[in-house]
Order: C-alpha cells, then structure tokens, then sequence
C-alpha cells in the first residue's frame, strides 16, 4: 500500500512487511522514493506542498506516474513500471535490496 494525504493513511501499513524497519530513519540515511524502471527517473517521496515525506506518499509525485484518481482527485494507484524503494547517497535501492545487504553483513 502507498500512501497519500488522507486520514484513512496510516504510517505502520507501510512498513509492515518490513518487520518493524523503517529505513528512512535519519540514522540510516535512506529516503522513500520511487523509480521508473523504464528510464531510470526517480522522485523522493514527498508531500502535496514539496517537503520531503519520511513514508511512500504519491501525492508528491508526478502526475504522469499515476494510473488511477481517487474521487477526491487524490493518486491511488501507479502505472506500471513506477516501483517503490529508497534513495541512499544518490542510489536508488529496493526494500528488497536493502532487506538482502543487512542479511550479508
């Protein structure tokens, strides 16, 4: 589940499959962000008004990325292509990249 700016968004739901890590933590240096795996664009999550988001929030990604509008004009869903991971020092990695590097250390 992405998120977006609703009361219905819960913080928690996004991390569950994560068992509790939430890799946006400032310790860990990772921002939430999502690439298109067609041409390698990535955008950081962020809010409707442009500041950073600490969890997956479409709202503040571009509108040609959205496949389908909520009734209330919000993005519910992604087009195909667009994956959820993280930015670290200027590399984009995936939830399952980052869960595999801390499993080898």
């Amino acid at each position: 589940m992405y998120m977006s700016q609703t009361p219905q968004a819960r913080p928690a739901d996004v991390y569950n499959h994560s068992r509790g890590a939430v890799f946006s933590d400032a310790s860990f240096g990772f921002m939430p962000a999502f690439m298109d795996i067609h041409n390698l664009e990535v955008h950081l999550s962020a809010y409707k008004d442009g500041n950073p988001a600490v969890v997956h929030i479409l709202d503040g990604l571009p509108a040609s990325w959205v496949s389908e509008w909520g009734s209330d004009g919000q993005a519910v869903a992604l087009k195909t292509g667009v994956i959820a991971g993280f930015m670290r020092n200027g590399c984009f990695y995936t939830i399952n990249e980052i869960l595999n590097d801390l499993r080898d250390s």
